[in-house]
């Protein structure tokens, strides 16, 4: 089964496009994905979400190695125009 990847931060098209196309290589596990966008993401994590009651396949994929903030959702947040 293919993993959804939860990606962060989802405002970063890059970061976002080079997990999905690896992904699409037919990865099937998480540390292989992270070795691969290590290359050009040194920091990153990817992480599989192990409920025991889930059916689906889920990775968090983190471009600084945890969550951080998308960068439009700050801008928008000191605006104050969210």
């Amino acid at each position: 089964m293919r993993p959804i990847l939860v990606i962060n931060p989802r405002g970063d098209q890059q970061f976002t496009e080079q997990a999905r196309v690896i992904l699409q290589t037919g990865v099937t596990d998480p540390r292989a994905m992270q070795r691969q966008l290590r290359a050009a993401y040194p920091a990153s994590v990817v992480r599989p979400r192990e409920l025991s009651s889930e059916s689906a396949v889920i990775w968090y994929v983190y471009r600084d190695g945890r969550w951080t903030p998308d960068e439009t959702t700050q801008e928008v947040d000191r605006d104050g125009t969210r």
